[in-house]
Protein backbone atom coordinates (compact mmCIF):
# COMPACT_ATOMS: atom_id res chain seq x y z
CA UNK A 1 0.00 0.00 0.00
CA UNK A 2 3.17 2.23 0.93
CA UNK A 3 3.94 1.50 -2.64
CA UNK A 4 1.19 2.86 -4.29
CA UNK A 5 0.66 5.78 -2.40
CA UNK A 6 4.71 6.74 -3.35
CA UNK A 7 4.12 5.95 -7.10
CA UNK A 8 1.02 8.12 -6.91
CA UNK A 9 2.93 10.71 -5.00
CA UNK A 10 6.03 10.84 -7.78
CA UNK A 11 3.45 10.60 -10.40
CA UNK A 12 1.37 13.84 -9.17
CA UNK A 13 4.83 15.68 -8.48
CA UNK A 14 6.06 14.45 -12.25
CA UNK A 15 3.02 16.23 -13.42
CA UNK A 16 3.25 18.97 -11.84
CA UNK A 17 6.95 20.11 -12.82
CA UNK A 18 5.65 19.12 -16.75
CA UNK A 19 3.02 21.41 -15.89
CA UNK A 20 5.47 24.47 -15.15
CA UNK A 21 8.07 23.25 -17.86
CA UNK A 22 5.41 23.89 -20.15
CA UNK A 23 4.07 26.97 -18.52
CA UNK A 24 8.01 28.46 -19.02
CA UNK A 25 8.78 27.03 -21.97
CA UNK A 26 6.69 30.15 -23.40
CA UNK A 27 9.63 32.44 -24.30
CA UNK A 28 10.00 36.19 -22.69
CA UNK A 29 8.33 38.00 -25.83
CA UNK A 30 6.41 41.21 -26.36
CA UNK A 31 4.26 42.01 -29.50
CA UNK A 32 6.54 44.99 -29.97
CA UNK A 33 9.55 43.17 -30.97
CA UNK A 34 7.38 41.94 -34.20
CA UNK A 35 9.08 42.86 -37.61
CA UNK A 36 6.05 44.02 -39.64
CA UNK A 37 6.69 43.32 -43.25
CA UNK A 38 4.71 45.27 -46.40
CA UNK A 39 1.02 44.72 -46.32
CA UNK A 40 0.35 43.15 -49.55
CA UNK A 41 -3.63 42.27 -49.39
CA UNK A 42 -4.94 46.42 -49.52
CA UNK A 43 -6.28 45.71 -45.81
CA UNK A 44 -5.73 48.76 -43.26
CA UNK A 45 -3.06 48.09 -40.43
CA UNK A 46 -1.54 50.25 -37.68
CA UNK A 47 0.23 48.52 -35.10
CA UNK A 48 -0.46 51.45 -32.67
CA UNK A 49 -3.97 50.16 -32.66
CA UNK A 50 -3.28 46.53 -31.26
CA UNK A 51 -2.92 47.92 -28.04
CA UNK A 52 -5.63 46.52 -25.72
CA UNK A 53 -5.88 43.51 -28.36
CA UNK A 54 -5.70 39.89 -28.38
CA UNK A 55 -2.94 39.65 -31.38
CA UNK A 56 -2.16 36.31 -33.45
CA UNK A 57 0.55 36.85 -35.49
CA UNK A 58 1.21 33.93 -38.34
CA UNK A 59 4.01 32.89 -40.47
CA UNK A 60 3.24 31.11 -43.25
CA UNK A 61 4.41 30.34 -47.19
CA UNK A 62 3.08 30.11 -50.35
CA UNK A 63 4.93 27.14 -51.23
CA UNK A 64 3.50 25.85 -48.21
CA UNK A 65 0.31 23.35 -47.71
CA UNK A 66 0.40 23.01 -44.00
CA UNK A 67 0.25 26.97 -44.42
CA UNK A 68 -2.22 27.56 -47.18
CA UNK A 69 -4.46 24.72 -45.02
CA UNK A 70 -4.60 26.85 -41.88
CA UNK A 71 -5.47 30.51 -43.25
CA UNK A 72 -9.36 29.69 -43.80
CA UNK A 73 -9.59 28.33 -40.46
CA UNK A 74 -7.65 31.57 -39.14
CA UNK A 75 -9.83 33.64 -41.07
CA UNK A 76 -12.80 32.01 -39.67
CA UNK A 77 -11.56 32.70 -36.01
CA UNK A 78 -10.52 36.29 -37.19
CA UNK A 79 -13.69 36.92 -38.24
CA UNK A 80 -15.74 35.30 -35.37
CA UNK A 81 -13.78 37.05 -32.89
CA UNK A 82 -13.38 40.82 -34.85
CA UNK A 83 -15.44 42.06 -32.43
CA UNK A 84 -14.07 40.55 -29.24
CA UNK A 85 -10.90 42.23 -29.49
CA UNK A 86 -8.98 39.73 -31.65
CA UNK A 87 -6.57 41.49 -34.49
CA UNK A 88 -4.97 38.33 -36.49
CA UNK A 89 -2.04 39.47 -38.63
CA UNK A 90 -0.33 37.00 -41.64
CA UNK A 91 3.78 37.45 -42.34
CA UNK A 92 4.37 35.15 -45.39
CA UNK A 93 8.03 34.39 -45.04
CA UNK A 94 9.07 32.38 -48.60
CA UNK A 95 9.68 35.65 -50.05
CA UNK A 96 6.65 35.51 -53.03
CA UNK A 97 5.43 38.07 -54.61
CA UNK A 98 2.73 40.34 -53.45
CA UNK A 99 0.38 38.63 -56.92
CA UNK A 100 1.46 34.58 -55.27
CA UNK A 101 0.57 35.51 -51.81
CA UNK A 102 -2.89 37.39 -52.96
CA UNK A 103 -3.83 34.37 -54.70
CA UNK A 104 -3.71 32.05 -52.06
CA UNK A 105 -5.12 34.76 -49.87
CA UNK A 106 -8.25 35.15 -52.23
CA UNK A 107 -8.53 31.26 -52.30
CA UNK A 108 -8.76 31.34 -48.33
CA UNK A 109 -11.14 34.19 -48.38
CA UNK A 110 -8.70 36.03 -46.20
CA UNK A 111 -9.36 39.48 -45.02
CA UNK A 112 -6.71 40.29 -41.89
CA UNK A 113 -3.85 41.82 -42.89
CA UNK A 114 -0.89 40.15 -44.51
CA UNK A 115 2.67 41.26 -45.02
CA UNK A 116 5.62 40.24 -47.35
CA UNK A 117 8.26 39.69 -44.86
CA UNK A 118 8.20 40.59 -41.18
CA UNK A 119 8.97 38.24 -38.75
CA UNK A 120 7.74 36.92 -35.32
CA UNK A 121 10.28 37.79 -31.65
CA UNK A 122 10.06 33.23 -31.56
CA UNK A 123 10.47 31.05 -33.77
CA UNK A 124 9.85 27.15 -34.04
CA UNK A 125 12.23 27.18 -37.50
CA UNK A 126 9.65 25.91 -39.66
CA UNK A 127 5.79 27.06 -40.92
CA UNK A 128 3.32 27.50 -39.80
CA UNK A 129 4.03 29.17 -36.71
CA UNK A 130 1.24 30.90 -34.95
CA UNK A 131 2.07 33.58 -32.08
CA UNK A 132 -0.43 34.62 -29.40
CA UNK A 133 -0.02 38.01 -27.62
CA UNK A 134 -2.36 38.67 -25.16
CA UNK A 135 -3.75 41.63 -24.24
CA UNK A 136 -0.73 43.48 -22.40
CA UNK A 137 1.22 42.25 -25.61
CA UNK A 138 3.30 39.66 -23.86
CA UNK A 139 3.57 36.38 -26.20
CA UNK A 140 1.22 33.76 -24.14
CA UNK A 141 1.59 30.72 -26.67
CA UNK A 142 3.29 30.00 -30.08
CA UNK A 143 3.29 26.86 -32.13
CA UNK A 144 1.59 25.10 -34.48
CA UNK A 145 -1.83 26.50 -35.56
CA UNK A 146 -3.22 23.05 -35.98
CA UNK A 147 -2.23 22.03 -32.28
CA UNK A 148 -5.25 21.60 -29.85
CA UNK A 149 -3.34 24.05 -27.86
CA UNK A 150 -3.80 27.24 -29.92
CA UNK A 151 -7.18 27.99 -29.68
CA UNK A 152 -7.37 27.52 -25.92
CA UNK A 153 -4.94 29.61 -25.30
CA UNK A 154 -6.30 32.07 -27.64
CA UNK A 155 -9.93 31.66 -26.03
CA UNK A 156 -7.82 32.18 -22.92
CA UNK A 157 -6.40 35.12 -24.16
CA UNK A 158 -9.89 37.18 -25.32
CA UNK A 159 -11.21 36.73 -21.64
CA UNK A 160 -8.78 39.27 -20.93
CA UNK A 161 -9.80 42.21 -23.48
CA UNK A 162 -11.45 45.31 -21.88
CA UNK A 163 -14.78 45.30 -22.19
Amino acid sequence: MKCIATIAALAVTTLGLLAKEKEAAVPDATLDQVQWGEVVNDVEFDADALEGKVVVVEEWGVNCPPCIASLPELAKLAKRYDDKGLVVVGLERQNSTAEDINKVLKDARVKYPVMKGGSAPVSTGGIPHACVFGVDGKLVWHGHPADKEFERALKAALREVAK
